[in-house]
């Protein structure tokens, strides 16, 4: 009910509560329901995905020819295995550097066809988990964790 009555705010629609709302909160009454969405210092390197596919990727204003590995700040080519099921965590710990991300996300092309438990494992052993899921859902999934700030690595099999 508190949403739709800040709704109505937002809307510019009258202000005067009618029997089946409740009475309009004042903006800085409503500011503690508000979900807080985290702002970043230095943003315009944040690397976000704009576009795929013809084998390739556009991200932050770049375009990348071939599958791609990508961090919060950084974009870079990548020369995965040539099928999905066949990377090991021997193919991904040089890219990750000292700092390993709590996730890594993995968009495999198509729709993943094996859950990959082998490298999951291995990457858990560091503390990462694994989500494995086709190109095009790893592209948006990536954009909705750096708007919420989140700390993860993609890799991207390139798509026709």
């Amino acid at each position: 009910m508190t949403i739709m009555a800040l709704k109505s705010l937002n809307m510019n629609e009258p202000k005067t509560p009618s029997p089946k709302q409740p009475s309009v909160k004042s903006p800085s009454d409503a500011s503690s329901e508000l979900v807080d969405i985290r702002s970043f210092e230095g943003a315009s390197d944040l690397q976000l995905i704009h576009g795929y596919g013809g084998n390739s990727f556009r991200i932050s204003g770049e375009r990348y020819s071939g599958s791609v590995l990508v961090h919060p700040r950084q974009t870079a080519i990548w020369t995965p295995p040539a099928k999905p099921e066949t990377l090991v965590i021997d193919d991904l710990l040089p890219h990750f550097g000292d700092d390993f991300p709590p996730l890594f996300i993995l968009g495999v092309g198509g729709a993943p066809m094996d859950p990959m438990n082998n490298l999951s494992a291995a990457l858990r052993h560091h503390g990462i988990a694994l989500e494995v899921m086709s190109t095009p859902a790893a592209c948006r999934t990536w954009n909705v964790l750096m708007s919420e700030g989140r700390n993860a690595v993609t890799g991207l099999y390139d798509i026709a």
